[in-house]
């Protein structure tokens, strides 16, 4: 959903794009990027490597912490696994940034990981960093700030009579469509293997 960690990663792409930097966007799900790998848990550094490898190894990289992402297993243990994979993943790039969009509440020690790994932190503002430092600690010195718009809560010229599907009633004509979560070529083993299974056991019947 749209918010601080959204504004802050719309507002990094335009930072790059002004210095004349080429950007390819990575999400961890399905959306407006290009490419979407879910950076997230245990094997997140493993999948950063496949998306540098797969980017033809671009020089930086940009992570973006928020919560639940990419430390997405709450579990002490899996969020050190995700901290150390995801570090040794960002020293094979020569540079390395931490985008704090929100406070992802993981332990001291995984971000002091992931600080030793990367040349800065960005975060939105001077409160952020202050928390940011109050918290986690030894994180001064590489802690920058980067002022960020807040994200809207209404599209521009949006109002009270216009605010479609952000109104209280905005989903009363609304249509839901699931969508499968399996491929096309998934589906149809699927079904094969129902009907095989089904064929036997008509054969044994008899």
């Amino acid at each position: 959903m749209p918010g601080p960690a959204t504004a802050a990663t719309i507002a990094a792409v335009r930072r790059a794009w002004d210095a004349g930097e080429q950007v390819q966007v990575v999400s961890y799900r399905t959306g407006a990027a290009t490419l979407a790998v879910p950076v997230t848990g245990p094997l997140a550094g493993w999948r950063l490597e496949q998306v540098r490898r797969h980017l033809g190894g671009p020089a930086q990289v940009v992570l973006g912490l928020q919560s639940g992402v990419p430390f997405s297993s709450p579990g002490p243990l899996e969020q050190l696994a995700t901290a150390l994979g995801l570090a040794v993943a960002m020293h094979r790039f020569r540079g390395a940034t931490l985008l704090v969009g929100e406070d992802p509440g993981v332990s001291p020690v995984c971000m002091r990981v992931l600080a030793r790994s990367v040349e800065q932190i960005h975060v939105a503002s001077r409160e952020d960093a202050d928390r940011l430092v109050l918290r986690y600690g030894a994180l001064r010195g590489i802690v920058t700030v980067h002022e960020v718009d807040p994200y809207p809560m209404l599209p521009e010229g949006a109002g009270p009579a216009t605010d479609g599907l952000y109104g209280p009633d905005g989903g009363r004509n609304l249509t839901v469509v699931e969508l499968p979560t399996t491929t096309l070529g998934q589906r149809a083993r699927s079904r094969l293997g129902l009907r095989k299974s089904l064929l036997v056991r008509r054969l044994r019947g008899r």
